[in-house]
């Protein structure tokens, strides 16, 4: 038995291969963000049952909870940092290799 391959040898300039790769790149990114920006569906919107009972307690709690963080550093802001701090901080105490293995 012996089988038949077809091959072919395709010769294109970069110019084409890269307007043929542009395309392809926005034809795919237009369909991502047409499907990411469809209208979701009303019954995954109209589903509570994932947010459990109703708590009005434990609601007051975090409520207040998250009043007095809010308080707190509204008393001390110079004791917080951004994220940027951190991250920066983070990075030097890596670098000095201060941090624990």
């Amino acid at each position: 038995m012996s089988t038949n391959t077809t091959e072919a040898a395709i010769i294109i300039n970069l110019a084409d291969l890269e307007h043929m790769i542009r395309r392809v790149v926005h034809e795919a990114v237009r369909e991502e963000l047409t499907r990411l920006l469809r209208t979701p569906d009303r019954s995954i919107l109209e589903y509570w049952e994932h947010e459990g009972p109703d708590d009005p307690a434990g609601d007051e709690q975090l409520l207040a909870e998250a009043l007095a963080l809010i308080q707190q550093y509204e008393a001390n802001p110079e004791g917080w940092k951004t994220l940027e701090e951190f991250q920066a901080e983070l990075a030097e105490a890596e670098a000095a290799h201060e941090l624990p293995g």
